[in-house]
């Protein structure tokens, strides 16, 4: 899995502190940008950050993170097409499981690769063939928003009753986004 940032707003806390300023008739120095900036996040008021926004390119996932990730109603996506990528030399995720048990899921990884190879050189299109390909196909995203639907999604997938792939994902991004913001909107996590 690899989680890599494309692009933030520059000088994100500050630029979010200068535009809430007008919320309050306040001072707009740089100084009490950012102490304005983490006090809105931490009173809840979260319109302000939608004013800073990242993009992000998250490969390695599998479809089965991807379709939880991809949920989260006020971010972006741009994902991997099966219909027009062919899937020659797929890889998979592995559950953490019993040796026996992840023999038992190579085996059926490799059985429908197989059975996929066999369809597109018969012929069949990509769209069709993919059809028996598993979850555990992995796959990547280009994944964009503003800082709130962020927040959002760290709160919902970091938590520890998620599953631990989108969990795995959700930590990396808010800690890119920790660093990012001097950990005055997003908090580094272990």
């Amino acid at each position: 899995m690899k989680v890599e940032l494309l692009q933030v707003t520059p000088d994100a806390v500050n630029f979010i502190g200068d535009c809430s300023g007008i919320c309050y008739n306040s001072s707009r120095n740089r100084e009490a940008n950012l102490k304005r900036a983490a006090s809105c996040t931490d009173k809840g008021h979260l319109a302000t950050l939608r004013f800073a926004h990242a993009t992000f390119h998250v490969s390695g996932i599998s479809r089965v993170c991807s379709h939880q990730f991809v949920r989260s109603k006020h971010l972006d996506f741009l994902q991997r097409s099966q219909r027009y990528c062919k899937e020659l030399d797929a890889e998979f995720i592995e559950p953490d499981l019993s040796l026996s048990d992840r023999n038992l899921i190579r085996a059926t990884y490799e059985f429908a690769l197989h059975t996929y190879e066999m369809l597109i050189a018969k012929g069949v299109k990509k769209e069709d063939a993919r059809f028996v390909l598993p979850e555990a196909t992995t796959t990547e995203l280009i994944v964009t928003g503003n800082f709130q639907a962020w927040l959002d999604f760290v709160k919902l997938r970091a938590d520890t009753h998620a599953q631990w792939e989108v969990r795995n994902v959700a930590r990396m991004i808010n800690n890119i986004l920790a660093k990012e913001t001097d950990n005055l909107i997003f908090k580094w996590m272990p």
